[in-house]
């Protein structure tokens, strides 16, 4: 039952992914022509992040289909100067990683060589290819990588490892724990927790108390604004989510944690 529930969650997310890039081509033809910039450069580059879970779970929930603004892209090659330079009209800026932020008109790029991959620099993760890319993220819900443009005929590839088992039992979990920003992997994770209603994993929620033990509530806040922008969300909201946390993992030893609701 799992297996069929997986392939049609698959098909779901392959229709989505195609009428998204059809809608964005035909409501913005600047949309498009970034699009095909980073076709002309790489016809390998895949799909990931947030973005394939806000389309994905708008099909699924049978809300009106999303076009997200933010784009995480994965290249097959090594050298995103060359994008970078297809983009000379569109304002940049680089990251640490080797990746390189596109923003124009509405919409944001996030671009990167595959091989800089964070956990593939650390040998954390062994081998190098789009098929190995699941294994690098920190959350199950963003271990997904779907092909952004695919030949005439032929069908998408898409890899994964736990992204649409997160969907069917509504949790995220901890993927890979070794990041570069504990902080911001823990405002990530409150976000969709709290956006979406998914419940978080216990090595998760154990992760998040440990992390936060060590840190001040006033910097995972300013990891989130940074992030998210939610002036809603203040430090008082953090607190009562930690806390939240940490009592339901007493008091349930073996279930899953929900964050309460926010109201505000």
């Amino acid at each position: 039952m799992v297996n069929s529930e997986i392939k049609q969650l698959e098909t779901q997310l392959l229709d989505a992914v195609s009428y998204f890039l059809k809608t964005a081509t035909a409501t913005s033809i600047h949309h498009g022509e970034l699009l095909e910039r980073i076709r002309q450069v790489d016809s390998r580059a895949f799909l990931c992040g947030g973005a394939i879970r806000d389309i994905l779970l708008s099909k699924r929930d049978g809300r009106k289909s999303i076009i997200p603004r933010d784009l995480d892209i994965i290249l097959g090659f090594e050298h995103p100067e060359t994008v970078a330079a297809l983009f000379s009209d569109c304002k940049q800026k680089w990251n640490c990683y080797g990746g390189v932020e596109i923003c124009h008109k509405h919409w944001s790029l996030d671009i990167w060589a595959l091989q800089k991959t964070w956990a593939f620099e650390q040998g954390l993760i062994k081998g190098s290819s789009f098929r190995d890319f699941p294994n690098t993220t920190f959350l199950n819900i963003e271990s997904v990588a779907v092909q952004l443009f695919s030949k005439r005929g032929k069908k998408r590839e898409i890899y994964s490892k736990g992204f649409f088992e997160s969907i069917l039992t509504n949790t995220i979990e901890i993927n890979l724990q070794e990041n570069p920003n504990p902080k911001s992997c823990i405002a990530r994770a409150l976000y969709i927790a709290n956006k979406f209603g998914f419940k978080i994993g216990r090595k998760l929620a154990n992760y998040i108390m440990q992390t936060t033990h060590e840190i001040e509530i006033e910097e995972l806040l300013q990891a989130y604004q940074a992030r998210y922008n939610q002036r809603e969300i203040t430090a008082d909201i953090l607190n009562l989510w930690i806390k939240e946390i940490k009592r339901q993992l007493r008091a349930h030893q073996n279930l899953s944690i929900q964050l309460p609701v926010n109201d505000k």
